[in-house]
């Protein structure tokens, strides 16, 4: 799925958290994604690096995403680069997860977005950290932030941190996203 198509999904699920699965998960955080398949949870977990972890697990077959994922308002962020870290552990991943970040600007979704689509995790990997870094501009008033997996397989996410970090630090993000046009266009061919 594209990075765009997976943005417009999760924005949607967002919008439509009255529809999210409900689960046993921490007060802020939901699940929500095209999956059908997937289940999303905390879980006990030996080896981890904490006592319980966040998990997605998809069923073979799946199609699709599906995130573990909060939102919350972005005005302690707004205009400051930001790095979403945290320690993810993965089994059998057929297509692709990641971490990933949105910022969004009143009704202008994703102004700076990363879901690092373009450095997948696949496979199956031990305990690793993960992050995303972008520049959350002035105006935004939502900053989402969360977890993916599409397809099969299993992730799991446990240390979550969100830090103002200085200009220095690399950036991570596609930048803006695509935003469909107001107004129809090209009517007739030129």
């Amino acid at each position: 799925m594209k990075a765009s198509a997976i943005v417009a999904a999760i924005g949607v699920g967002v919008l439509a958290t009255a529809l999210a699965k409900p689960t046993g998960l921490p007060s802020g955080w939901l699940q929500t994604g095209s999956a059908k398949t997937c289940e999303g949870s905390v879980v006990p977990a030996n080896g981890a690096p904490s006592a319980k972890v966040f998990n997605i697990e998809c069923k073979p077959d799946t199609e699709g995403f599906s995130t573990l994922m909060q939102q919350i308002g972005s005005a302690d962020y707004a205009g400051k680069r930001v790095r979403l870290t945290a320690q993810v552990h993965g089994d059998q991943i057929a297509a692709w997860a990641g971490l990933w970040m949105r910022a969004d600007s009143g009704q202008r979704p994703g102004t700076a977005f990363d879901n690092m689509n373009d450095r997948p995790l696949r496979g199956s990997f031990g305990w690793q950290t993960a992050q995303v870094v972008l520049d959350i501009p002035a105006d935004a008033t939502t900053l989402s932030f969360g977890f993916l997996l599409e397809g099969t397989g299993q992730l799991q996410a446990t240390q979550f941190q969100l830090d103002v970090v200085p200009a220095s630090t690399p950036t991570t993000g596609q930048g803006p996203i695509q935003v469909l046009p107001r107004q129809a266009g090209n009517l007739t061919p030129p």
